[in-house]
């Protein structure tokens, strides 16, 4: 895949009420330390593509622009101009004669003939600026803060900083750049705003290099490589992740939307360190505001995250993914608590403690073994101890541990204690790989707790007070409150650990089978007394039009597999083929909701090759229904995956047929280890269902299979 084929711009028209992914187009290196865009608006949506002006090129660390205008913490905003647009701060550019790639960008403004190219490198990039007219420079700001501390001869020295933080010490993006011509003026024209004149040239080159360290170490990272081989350089790092998967289709819509994906699965979370001169990992603690060994990586809510990104990695991506984790034990190391969400440090976002699945996932499949026992430590740590203010590990731990749930004067309390149940799996799973067998049935039967919330009487996951009474005058439909981005529709279904346990408070598998039932064919209604507003999620579902099946945001990701478990996977498959080739694209309107860190991403690469791992920990990936004609999974041991559809038609709505070599592949799940070792599948697609295409095996339930 050619990595040019990628217009970044994918999924970046949004607005408040409704996201088609809330994406940024960002061009850097993948897992990159600092992202490139251009700037066309002065709020959290900072680019639209239907913009046809700009305030700059964005040295961006914004993780969602839910984060809001400070949430791009250590920015700088680059202006490039020429005498035709010297002072201005806002200028036109030519969209349809400017390129936006992950490995490069470029933008052309007619007005002046400016042609400007931004190559990024590791810590930094090459801008070259190239017009027949005089007078060229370049305007400095910042979108949060900073300070330009030098700008004479050809240097130019400044930082950026962080202004909100949670719990550390603010972060100075320190930058130093290095001009091909020498600066002839340098003012500041406003607060923070500075205007610098390069002596008259054809074209003008600037290096930068950046570091949240030092300006000695911005220094350092500073790109020597001439352009065209910086360019060769960050084409092959993109291009070798975007091949990890080849797919090919008939439809060539199709491919395209897969690899657009493929390249917002590999920008997230960012990386935090940097190298010293030993070549070895090193970054800056900021909580303790000190220079320290090893890996650190920023911008990752794991409530979003942990359920589809990190599988992938597992699979793929065992290059970075060691790293990553490393870098999440150094956060519990300096701040006392495994995070939660990444925004650089750990803002406690989001409820539950979803860090945990990312860790039962990696135990369970024998990755990064050493860091185990410190990973189990810091989980039953959030299981146990209950953090001042409320916001690093489990924010209503004490209250969880006294009743068996989190009480509804809580906000959001059945998100929290449905959260916590997952979460106590998780820690039986890790306790379990390492030997640890009484940590392992302690937490096992802490993952039963989800249990307490459910209402016979009104057949949903309900809020419960102190004294254990269920919340009067429920409903369904209402959003918020005591649940997060959803309704008790949404949220009454997330115990992927224990499904057969859910259905079994249901009364069994017909009783399930017409809650499921309900849950997908019910209109997409809402109200909004948890909220008092109509959410841009709610929005979303109405618009999907996928009953309330949400799959735009994560508390919906799993729910299309429930049938998987009443034995009535044909049930889903249509629904799935209908979400991926309706609800996704290559285009400005790209996701069904927000994308949130690869988050989507990656459900979306899952549910278009046709497996899903719907229970992270579990080691079981569910067949759903494949989308190409042929898929190669390049896994990272050397091994491939292989997997063919045929009868590949928009009418085919079913799996008639799993085969491989040695027959009918039987179980409606496959397991991490029969992929790992290299197999080869051929899905044959039916025009209706065929009831006896799987076997009467379920998937992983902590409960036992009563109903087999």
């Amino acid at each position: 895949m050619n990595v040019t084929s990628i217009d970044t711009r994918h999924a970046t028209s949004n607005s408040f009420e409704l996201s088609r992914g809330n994406c940024f187009p960002f061009t850097g290196v993948p897992f990159g330390m600092n992202y490139f865009g251009i700037e066309t608006h002065d709020d959290n949506w900072w680019f639209h593509p239907e913009a046809s002006h700009y305030r700059g090129i964005r040295l961006s660390h914004q993780p969602t622009m839910w984060a809001g205008t400070k949430g791009d913490f250590c920015s700088v905003r680059l202006l490039p101009f020429t005498k035709n647009t010297k002072g201005l701060t806002v200028v036109p550019y030519a969209p349809e004669n400017s390129e936006f790639h992950p490995n490069y960008l470029k933008i052309y403004q007619k007005n002046n003939q400016l042609e400007t190219v931004v190559t990024p490198s590791d810590y930094g990039a090459l801008i070259t600026m190239d017009s027949p007219q005089d007078e060229k420079g370049l305007m400095v700001s910042f979108p949060t803060e900073g300070v330009i501390t030098k700008a004479q001869g050809t240097v130019i020295e400044g930082y950026s900083k962080q202004l909100h933080t949670h719990r550390t010490r603010p972060l100075k993006l320190y930058f130093h750049i290095e001009t091909s011509s020498k600066i002839v003026s340098f003012s500041e024209k406003d607060t923070q705003v500075y205007e610098i004149v390069f002596s008259d040239a054809e074209s003008v080159e600037l290096r930068m290099g950046t570091s949240f360290i030092s300006k000695e170490y911005a220094i350092r990272n500073l790109p020597t490589e001439s352009a065209e081989n910086m360019l060769m350089h960050v084409t092959k790092l993109w291009e070798d992740k975007l091949n990890k998967i080849e797919v090919t289709d008939a439809d060539p819509d199709k491919v395209a939307t897969f690899y657009h994906n493929m390249y917002r699965a590999f920008l997230y979370p960012q990386r935090l360190y940097e190298f010293d001169e030993a070549h070895q990992p090193v970054h800056r603690d900021a909580y303790s505001n000190e220079v320290k060994s090893g890996y650190l990586y920023m911008n990752n809510g794991f409530w979003d995250t942990a359920r589809t990104v990190y599988p992938l990695f597992s699979l793929i991506e065992m290059d970075e993914y060691p790293k990553i984790l490393e870098g999440f034990l150094n956060s519990y190391r300096e701040s006392g608590f495994l995070p939660k969400w990444l925004s650089p440090e750990d803002s406690g976002g989001m409820p539950g403690n979803y860090i945990d699945a990312v860790i039962a996932d990696a135990a369970s499949k024998k990755i990064v073994p050493d860091l185990m026992p410190e990973f189990l430590q810091g989980m039953i740590h959030s299981a146990e101890v209950q953090e001042e203010t409320r916001s690093a590990g489990r924010s209503y731990v004490h209250e969880y541990n006294e009743y068996g749930y989190v009480p509804s004067d809580l906000h959001e309390s059945v998100n929290h204690t449905l959260d916590y149940s997952y979460s106590d799996y998780c820690i039986s799973v890790v306790a379990k790989t390492l030997g640890e067998e009484k940590i392992a049935n302690e937490f096992a039967k802490r993952s039963y707790r989800y249990q307490n919330l459910f209402s016979k009487k009104d057949q949903f996951m309900v809020a419960r007070d102190r004294d254990g009474k269920f919340k009067e005058e429920f409903s369904p439909f209402s959003w918020g409150g005591d649940y997060t981005e959803g309704s008790a529709w949404h949220s009454s279904f997330a115990v992927s650990h224990d499904i057969q346990g859910l259905i079994e408070l249901y009364g069994g598998l017909p009783e399930f089978e017409k809650i499921l039932t309900r849950l997908a064919n019910t209109r997409p209604e809402y109200t909004v007394e948890g909220y008092g507003h109509v959410i841009h999620e709610m929005a979303e579902m109405e618009v999907n039009g996928f009953g309330q099946i949400n799959v735009g945001n994560q508390p919906s990701f799993h729910l299309p597999y429930l049938f998987s478990f009443i034995h009535k996977p044909y049930f889903m498959q249509p629904l799935l083929k209908q979400a991926v080739s309706r609800l996704f694209s290559a285009g400005w309107k790209g996701y069904p909701g927000d994308e949130d860190n690869g988050s989507m991403s990656t459900w979306y690469l899952f549910n278009a090759l046709g497996f899903y791992p719907f229970c992270p920990g579990s080691k079981e990936y569910l067949f759903g229904m494949p989308n190409f004609d042929q898929a190669i999974i390049h896994l990272s041991n050397g091994n491939r995956v292989v997997l063919k559809t045929e009868l590949n038609y928009p009418q085919q709505q079913f799996i008639n047929r799993v085969k491989t070599s040695g027959g009918d592949y039987r179980n409606c799940f496959i397991s991490h280890d029969e992929l790992l070792s290299g197999t080869e599948l051929t899905f044959e697609l039916g025009m209706v269902p065929n009831i006896d295409c799987f076997n009467e095996k379920v998937p992983f339930s902590m409960s036992q299979h009563k109903d087999q």
